[in-house]
């Protein structure tokens, strides 16, 4: 179907192939990247549209070809529809439509009686969060890896992430660096957290979400229970650490990213050890020893790797991450900052906890 206006979702929605006539397109979610909307037809079916990023997909045919893959696996593994996304077709029968622009647009089935998981997050809630990522990693662990596409090039590189900063503040486009000197030295003093994981055999190469964050998790809206994962974009080959320790930075804080005062900002141990319970009690026996014993280091490095990114994209004019304020992206920078600083202090608790749940204390 060609779209003779302007590709708004509104124009674009009617392209896929959903039951009678599309009524509402309204915003959807809280999302950084992608444009995400909620539409309805005149059936009371909904499903959520999406235009992808550029920005952040280069290649969205490839990030669309691992995710019908990897929505076939997991509705062929899970059964419950509510328990695995679901793809709608356009009219003509493709998973993607292309307008006139070149913007790629997406849908899926709404997934009723869902929801995002509580906030604030208490223990028990943030136990099944972990166990819902673990069954994830269980799931996908017959997957190859080689066989899914890289959307997304370097995207844990942290020295590469490390080395753009140090670009965008010697290019300085906006005259922002020097006004932020403080957060760019409390940055690259945590440079050598960035070469935690330079051994390529130190760890296996795994089918991971690769963005496992607490948003990117649906729960059933009255039980709490996990349902599915979402935003599957970033599925390709990485390291199951990083999933757990971007779990952690987004979950076992006691405040929101973007929470703009950094003293209302710390970990919180109890939620680690919740989170820590539910995910190796679901994946503990797929994981290897190596990948235990540097679960930690995945939640440091995670966390370090998005203060990085915040700074970065701050400094260059606020090019890549959706703002809502002036100084929104230097907000977010300066809380994962302070929540480096507490994972850091820590460190050591961090490390029984692991060994404790996983029973692998002497």
């Amino acid at each position: 179907m060609v779209v003779s206006a302007a590709p708004t979702p509104a124009r674009v929605a009617p392209c896929f192939d959903v039951p009678g006539t599309v009524r509402t397109v309204v915003p959807f979610g809280d999302g950084h990247v992608n444009l995400t909307t909620l539409a309805t037809t005149s059936t009371g079916a909904r499903f959520v549209l999406q235009r992808l990023n550029r920005a952040s997909v280069a290649h969205p045919e490839r990030a669309m070809a691992n995710i019908v893959a990897l929505t076939r696996h997991l509705a062929a593994k899970v059964g419950d529809p509510r328990r695995s996304l679901r793809l709608i077709p356009t009219r003509e029968g493709a998973w993607w439509h292309t307008d006139e622009t070149g913007e790629v647009w997406r849908a899926y089935a709404f997934v009723e009686g869902s929801a995002s998981p509580p906030s604030p997050l208490t223990p028990a809630a943030f136990r099944a969060v972990g166990r819902a990522f673990g069954e994830f990693l269980v799931q996908v662990d017959d997957l190859d890896p080689a066989g899914l596409h890289t959307t997304i090039p370097h995207f844990h590189d942290e020295p590469r992430y490390v080395a753009r900063l140090r670009a965008v503040i010697a290019a300085d486009p906006l005259g922002r660096a020097g006004q932020v000197r403080p957060e760019i030295e409390a940055a690259l003093a945590y440079e050598a957290i960035s070469h935690d994981f330079d051994d390529p055999d130190l760890m296996p190469t795994r089918v991971t979400h690769n963005d496992a964050k607490v948003a990117n998790l649906l729960v059933d809206e009255i039980t709490g229970e996990p349902l599915c994962v979402v935003d599957l974009d970033t599925v390709q080959a990485g390291y199951a650490v990083n999933d757990f320790g971007d779990a952690i930075r987004s979950g076992a804080t006691s405040a929101p990213e973007d929470e703009p005062d950094t003293a209302r900002v710390r970990f919180v141990p109890e939620l680690f050890a919740a989170f820590t319970q539910g995910y190796l009690g679901a994946c503990g026996e797929v994981l290897t020893p190596a990948e235990i014993a540097h679960l930690r280091h995945g939640a440091r490095a995670m966390t370090l790797e998005t203060s990085l990114r915040f700074l970065t994209d701050y400094i260059e004019g606020d090019v890549f991450y959706r703002v809502e304020r002036p100084g929104h992206n230097l907000d977010r920078a300066r809380n994962q900052l302070a929540l480096l600083a507490d994972l850091s202090a820590h460190w050591d608790w961090m490390g029984d906890v692991i060994d404790e749940v996983a029973g692998t204390r002497p």
